[in-house]
């Protein structure tokens, strides 16, 4: 029987193989419940092993497990894309620009220590450090009385999927980012405050498809 680390590892990757079906012109026939059968068959068939791997599973290998937060905006994603809804545009500094740019702040400090950078590795504070958990629920705290929903929704995500172990990994880190999202982040924002700059406007679009 499949362990619970596992399966939520291969369902997280099983999400970005159903984003990826519903862009397939077969897709484009289904609306309604069809639709959402479509979606559940192909998880079915992502996560089938097919002499012992399955599709999710070589996803798996390339990229490892992806962070609670990753998972949460694939869910999303997966959602407005079932639904067939849009993103209405957000100003810069609203809810899901802010969980960008929280994430490519993370990006900076985190990788290029980890890539040897310097003497300090901001890494190791993610195992089980009291000042992290303090710092991150504090800035949850500020994000919500801001009317933020993302980025303490993220938060709380990853601090209670930590706490009750549910990857293998033992640092907090890891369930708050990971690298494709920390490239995809960074992409956004810098994408974000271009556009800004070129068009001049106050508010821009902001999603994380």
């Amino acid at each position: 029987m499949m362990e619970l680390t596992d399966w939520t590892g291969l369902s997280g990757l099983a999400l970005v193989w159903m984003l990826m079906s519903l862009r397939l012109p077969v897709a484009a026939r289904y609306a309604g419940w069809r639709r959402v059968l479509f979606v559940v068959a192909v998880y079915g068939a992502v996560m089938l092993p097919v002499f012992g791997l399955s599709l999710a599973g070589v996803l798996r290998g390339m990229v490892g497990d992806l962070s609670i937060t990753s998972v949460m905006l694939l869910g999303m994603a997966l959602y407005r894309r079932l639904m067939r809804t849009s993103v209405p545009a957000q100003s810069p500094g609203h809810d899901r620009y802010a969980l960008l740019l929280f994430l490519a702040a993370l990006a900076l400090l985190l990788y290029p220590f980890a890539l040897g950078l310097g003497y300090v590795d901001p890494y190791r504070s993610g195992y089980d450090s009291i000042a992290l958990i303090l710092m991150l629920s504090a800035l949850a705290l500020w994000a919500a009385l801001r009317k933020l929903v993302l980025l303490p929704l993220a938060v709380a995500l990853a601090l209670s999927a930590w706490s009750l172990g549910w990857y293998e990994s033992t640092n907090l880190w890891d369930y708050l980012i990971d690298a494709p999202l920390a490239l995809y982040a960074l992409g956004a924002v810098i994408k974000i405050l271009l556009l800004n700059r070129k068009t001049g406007r106050g508010n821009v679009r902001a999603d994380p498809q």
